[in-house]
């Protein structure tokens, strides 16, 4: 399962990368645009993210050294601030040569990951255990190969204990 979602990421990707390659004629010149979205966006949100994180880290009791702490995220926030300049400015000087591309793609694959979030949420809170129990069934002799606990388990679980009793699981 995972793994199958994992090589289908990869094929899906490189579809895509191939895709880019035909349309731009592989023109680095041409590709380098997406580029430069790509690596400002995320150095902005890498350097927003650790502002972050040392509020956090201020914000909690028992420091030693708060005074490294507040010069860290200084130093980051300078950081957030010049590189979302720098992505701003590639963004409107660049729009008409590609960028357009980034600016509809990375809302769309974000939109995509939160829906397969989403989808896998639902599934795990459909599989988790409730406080009913299983009904018994049968006596059938099964052998159950059991890779993670949750509502099929279980029940799989107490088919099985079902055809014997007297055995442990």
């Amino acid at each position: 399962g995972d793994r199958l979602v994992f090589s289908n990421g990869i094929v899906i990707l490189a579809v895509l990368a191939a895709l880019l390659i035909w349309v731009f004629d592989a023109s680095t010149t041409a590709l380098i645009q997406l580029y430069i979205i790509g690596v400002f966006v995320s150095f902005t949100l890498s350097q927003a993210g650790m502002v972050v994180h040392w509020t956090r880290l201020l914000t909690e009791l028992d420091h030693d050294r708060p005074a490294t702490m507040r010069r860290a995220r200084a130093i980051n926030a300078v950081g957030a601030v010049v590189t979302a300049v720098v992505l701003v400015i590639v963004l409107i000087t660049k729009f008409t040569h590609g960028a357009w591309i980034v600016v509809l793609a990375m809302p769309t694959v974000f939109w995509v990951m939160t829906a397969i979030r989403r989808h896998y949420d639902r599934v795990d809170a459909e599989l988790r255990p409730g406080p009913a129990g299983v009904t018994l069934p049968s006596r059938i002799h099964a052998v159950v190969l059991v890779s993670r606990l949750h509502t099929p388990t279980l029940r799989a679980l107490a088919f099985a204990r079902a055809t014997r009793p007297r055995c442990a699981a």
